[in-house]
């Protein structure tokens, strides 16, 4: 952990191999951008979840552009996985839907 945080990154230990099922595709910690919420995400993750998150994920990809951001990316993460006590990415979620990009 030093080594990462020396490079310039904040490392989160995320815990065993055994809970990495918790930073899967269709978890809250997976590509939501929560930054010092990742803790949360990696906690707010229920096992078994993920993978209707990630069907309903691919079902959404085709009403974007073809130009699809990295910002619409996290906001329809954060659609599917938001965590509710934590409001500082309201402003992004309101700009995607105000763009007429609901999810």
């Amino acid at each position: 952990m030093h080594t990462v945080n020396e490079t310039g990154f904040d490392p989160v230990d995320a815990g065993s191999v055994d809970e990495s099922w918790r930073q899967q595709p269709g978890t809250p910690a997976y590509c939501c951008d929560y930054d010092a919420a990742t803790r949360k995400g990696l906690a707010a993750a229920v096992k078994g979840e993920a993978p209707m998150k990630l069907e309903r994920l691919i079902d959404l990809y085709p009403q974007r552009s073809a130009n699809v951001t990295h910002a619409d990316i996290v906001a329809m993460n954060r659609s599917l996985n938001a965590l509710d006590d934590l409001d500082i990415f309201e402003p992004l979620h309101q700009a995607y839907i105000l763009t007429g990009r609901q999810g």
